[in-house]
């Protein structure tokens, strides 16, 4: 099994539901919409704590 880091999986998370999903508008900026993501990721908890939760994730404690 593959051992990333949670970083990878909010990455990952945000190709897949963020500008893949809907394009960018006229005028709309990426870094915009990026930031604008991860800010509505970090604002909800239940989804951070599953990125560490995830099975694939190796934590300093586990090793």
């Amino acid at each position: 099994m593959c051992l990333i880091n949670p970083d990878e999986l909010i990455g990952s998370h945000a190709k897949r539901t963020g500008v893949a999903r809907n394009p960018l508008r006229k005028g709309e900026k990426l870094r915009e919409r990026v930031d604008a993501q991860l800010l509505s990721i970090a604002d909800d908890p239940v989804l951070v704590r599953s990125f560490f939760r995830h099975p694939s994730v190796a934590c300093i404690s586990d090793c």
